[in-house]
């Protein structure tokens, strides 16, 4: 008969060395599983930028606005919607493996991200995800436009639905393909750490953004609109992340500046509860009901809908 250690101790009292020890291996897993998650997400990591081209090209991509951890389920959602262009068959008669596909896609997927969520409260920040397509516009952008009838449906049939309501994988499938044409320019950029999970979220919006938005503001144009530029991949566990030193209007595809569009949200700013509370609709889909103000109106400015 096997007893595991739990089992022999429990006839012990609370109080006895035995159970003691046991406490003390469990808060030190907990510890060493937390340490190592940071670690992993680079918040102890020193932001090293350096100056390149940011290649340019059209964007067939999807408007959102959520915080910006709910990119990462998006990003993923997304490859999904291109690998489908691509039939297994033709793949396989080019001698394309499954996986080499994979990474040409994650290769051209790129997130813009507008605001400061320093600024702009977690629920209105935006963002646009999509495909940076260059001389591939056939293959990659057009299959995505071809599923804009059905998105128009799905649209209608939600309208009167509240966005702040809608889960993350509801905005995608509501969310219209749009294009446009970015711009080359000089940029900095930074390499850095990505596990493609929660921690990975926050040290991007909460360390990341704003360190790189401070370094436009100091050796960009006078007057440039920031915005951070995002590749990452899975594969290699990093992301290039630019930020464009001129033409930020050319990246914001007709919507305001971060300060003009905050004058119509309400006065919220970086908020911890609300950070960790969409972190935890990622990672436990399950808690939503408890973590929704069903009474919340639909996020001002919204530009989901566009």
């Amino acid at each position: 008969m096997l007893l595991n250690y739990h089992e022999l101790t429990m006839s012990e009292s609370k109080d006895s060395p035995q159970r003691q020890l046991q406490f003390k291996i469990i808060c030190l897993i907990i510890a060493t599983c937390f340490v190592f998650s940071v670690w992993l997400s680079g918040v102890l990591l020193t932001i090293e930028p350096f100056e390149t081209p940011f290649p340019g090209g059209q964007f067939c991509y999807k408007n959102f606005a959520r915080d910006y951890v709910t990119s990462m389920g998006i990003g993923r959602r997304l490859m999904a919607e291109v690998l489908e262009a691509f039939p297994k068959e033709e793949d396989e008669a080019a001698g394309i493996s499954a996986q080499e596909r994979k990474k040409m896609i994650e290769d051209k997927v790129y997130h813009i991200y507008l605001d400061n969520p320093e600024d702009v409260g977690g629920a209105h920040t935006r963002w646009m995800s999509g495909v940076v397509a260059t001389d591939d516009v056939e293959k990659y952008c057009d299959p995505l436009f071809n599923k804009n009838p059905k998105i128009k449906r799905e649209k209608e049939l939600h309208k009167n639905e509240p966005e702040s309501e809608k889960k993350a994988s509801e905005l995608f499938e509501q969310a219209l393909y749009q294009s446009i044409d970015l711009p080359v320019v000089d940029s900095i950029a930074i390499k850095f750490p990505f596990s493609n999970g929660f921690l990975s979220g926050l040290v991007f919006s909460y360390k990341i953004i704003p360190e790189m938005r401070q370094l436009a503001a100091e050796r960009g144009e006078p007057g440039n609109m920031s915005v951070v530029v995002s590749r990452c991949s899975v594969e290699g566990a990093e992301c290039t992340h630019y930020i464009p030193l001129s033409k930020g209007i050319g990246f914001h595809a007709g919507q305001p500046s971060t300060e003009d569009y905050q004058r119509g949200l309400p006065d919220e700013g970086f908020s911890l509860v609300e950070t960790l509370k969409g972190g935890l609709r990622v990672v436990c889909p399950f808690l939503k009901p408890y973590l929704e103000d069903t009474t919340d109106e639909p996020a001002a400015g919204d530009n989901s809908e566009l």
